[in-house]
């Protein structure tokens, strides 16, 4: 376990995803990482696999931090599975801009087998994301690279799959296969 953590200020997402509206995700990832009330940050695991070019070892500790006012005061107007979804959807955002140096440059349609476009300003990516409290991470991203690799486009990409309840994250780059 690399004892290195690696910080990001939650405030950021929309400067450094400037193509979507990222910081509609900041309220869902505050709900699911802040454990008791009051406290400002958490801290995931992240398992890069196959990252390319990758400048860091394959386990990082990140550590997300927000202001205390950050959670929001009333109860979500989205469902528990839609909060997961879009807390993961924020992490991933922080996950491959600081780790994949990625960046998301629109929604996927239905049907791309992805959910998101990334690019490293040269080259397009599908990026499929996923969240769960359950434990059970690897299954969840296994199924989300089956998917990803059945896009109809051809296309590399990455998954991003996070346990908001374990606080562990596999990121990982996936070769199109035929």
């Amino acid at each position: 376990m690399p004892g290195e953590i690696d910080d990001y200020d939650l405030r950021r997402l929309a400067i450094d995803q400037p193509q979507i509206d990222a910081a509609v995700f900041e309220p869902f990832v505050v709900s699911r990482l802040q454990a008791e009330p009051g406290k400002t940050e958490a801290t995931l695991t992240v398992e890069l696999r196959g990252v390319p070019d990758a400048k860091v070892c394959a386990t990082r500790l990140l550590r997300i931090s927000w202001p205390a006012d950050a959670r929001p005061v009333r109860p979500p107007a989205v469902s528990a599975w839609s909060m997961t979804e879009w807390a993961a959807c924020g992490i991933a955002c922080v996950v491959i801009y600081l780790y994949c140096g990625l960046r998301i440059t629109q929604v996927a349609r239905a049907g791309d087998r992805f959910d998101y476009w990334v690019s490293d300003g040269s080259r397009e990516y599908g990026l499929e994301v996923t969240g769960t409290l359950t434990a059970d991470l690897e299954s969840r991203h296994g199924a989300k690279v089956r998917q990803l690799r059945m896009n109809p486009f051809g296309m590399d990409g990455y998954v991003v799959a996070a346990s908001l309840r374990s606080a562990n994250v596999i990121c990982s780059f996936q070769a199109f296969e035929v």
